[in-house]
């Protein structure tokens, strides 16, 4: 048990010294974010999704869907019957579209401790993507950290969380 004890504190140390500052924290929150990009947000027509950093606390990457039998595999009834009216309403000569996002907001991000909310939204208001009630939905998940073994654990959690709405 003892052996046990000492690699936990060992693995400890590691992390804490692995995320000595917000630089550190930042570089993760941003490779942990562009992972669930590829797996979530990479569309027919939209591959390599940059992150477009707002302003000093807003970290957005869109993305858009074209091919509505894609866009339709999503089990969400409300988005899906959203899509509908879409396909419905716009020609396909108008190339309609649907837009994917996760934005980041770091409310608090300091070492050691913070605050972040993270905003997975599908918009289906084409082609201004203009947010009207019924034109999109959206999934919001605070995530508060207050140690780096629960900042590292658990952020890709809470990415996967807000990603459950492009499901």
């Amino acid at each position: 048990m003892n052996d046990i004890t000492n690699l936990k504190k060992e693995l400890d140390e590691k992390i804490h010294h692995l995320f000595k500052d917000n630089k550190a924290y930042l570089e993760y929150l941003l490779q942990t974010k562009s992972n669930f990009l590829y797996r979530y947000m990479e569309t027919s027509s939209d591959k390599n999704i940059q992150i477009q950093s707002l302003d000093q606390k807003t970290l957005l990457a869109v993305s858009y869907e074209s091919n509505m039998g894609e866009a339709f595999k999503i089990l969400d009834p409300e988005i899906k019957e959203g899509i509908k009216g879409l396909a419905k309403s716009v020609p396909r000569e108008e190339k309609p579209r649907v837009q994917y996002s996760l934005k980041t907001t770091l409310e608090d991000f300091k070492e050691d401790s913070g605050k972040i909310i993270i905003e997975a939204m599908i918009n289906w208001n084409f082609p201004n993507y203009e947010i009207h009630k019924g034109s999109y939905k959206s999934k919001r998940v605070s995530f508060t950290y207050n140690d780096p073994n629960v900042f590292r654990k658990e952020l890709a959690l809470k990415y996967e969380e807000a990603c459950e709405l492009f499901n």
